[in-house]
C-alpha cells in the first residue's frame, strides 16, 4: 500500500462521524471527494446539519418575507429543496403590462434574529394573462432556483371586495394577481457560503 494514502477502515466510524461534527460544510463538501467511504460520512453529516438549522434561510417577496423549511436533500445534485409556507401575495396594478416583482434570498446573520439580502432575482407578470389563468414559474437566481405560481384573479370578485371599501370610488377596478412562492432549491455550494 502507497504511504501516501490513508487507510481508514483502521478508524472506528464513530470517531470518524465525531470528527467530521467540526467541520463547517464547506470543508465537508470538500472531503466528501476524498473517497467513496467518506462521501458516505459527509453526506449523511450534510443531510444532519441542513435539517437542525432550516430557520437560517428566507424569501423576501414584494415586501413580504418567509423563512423556508428544508424538505430534502438530493446527494447527486447536491442541491437542498425547501418548502415556502406562505399565503398567496396579492398584486394590483392598473394596467396589463408586464411586471417585475423583486426578491431576495436572505441568510441569518450568526447568532443573531436579523437576515441580510443574499441574492436577488425577478418574478415577471407578462402582459395578457387571462382572468382565472395560473402560470407555473421557475427562476434561477446566482445563488438560487425558485418555484412559483401567478393567477390572475377573476375582476367579478376583486370588484365586489372594491365596492364594499368605497362604494362611490369613481376608479376602474385594479387588475390583481396572486403569487404564490412554493419552493426553492439551493446548491450546497450556496449553503456553503
Amino acid at each position: 500500500m502507497n504511504s501516501t494514502h490513508l487507510n481508514l477502515s483502521i478508524f472506528p466510524p464513530e470517531l470518524i462521524q465525531l470528527i467530521l461534527t467540526h467541520l463547517p460544510i464547506k470543508d465537508l463538501m470538500r472531503t466528501e471527494r476524498v473517497s467513496k467511504m467518506l462521501q458516505a460520512f459527509c453526506l449523511a453529516e450534510i443531510k444532519r446539519r441542513i435539517r437542525c438549522e432550516s430557520d437560517e434561510w428566507g424569501v423576501s417577496i414584494h415586501l413580504t418575507q418567509t423563512m423556508a423549511k428544508a424538505t430534502a436533500f438530493d446527494p447527486k445534485e447536491k442541491t437542498v429543496t425547501y418548502s415556502i409556507p406562505m399565503d398567496p401575495i396579492h398584486i394590483n396594478t392598473m394596467f396589463d403590462h408586464r411586471r417585475q416583482i423583486h426578491c431576495s434570498l436572505m441568510r441569518r446573520v450568526a447568532m443573531e434574529p436579523n437576515y441580510l439580502m443574499r441574492d436577488g432575482f425577478t418574478l415577471t407578470v407578462e402582459k395578457g394573462m387571462t382572468e382565472g389563468k395560473t402560470v407555473q414559474l421557475n427562476i434561477k437566481g446566482a445563488l438560487c432556483e425558485v418555484d412559483a405560481a401567478i393567477t390572475r384573479l377573476k375582476s367579478s370578485a376583486i370588484q365586489q371586495i372594491h365596492d364594499k371599501k368605497s362604494p362611490l370610488s369613481l376608479a376602474p377596478t385594479p387588475l390583481t394577481y396572486a403569487l404564490q412562492v412554493t419552493q426553492m432549491r439551493l446548491p450546497l455550494s450556496t449553503i456553503a457560503v
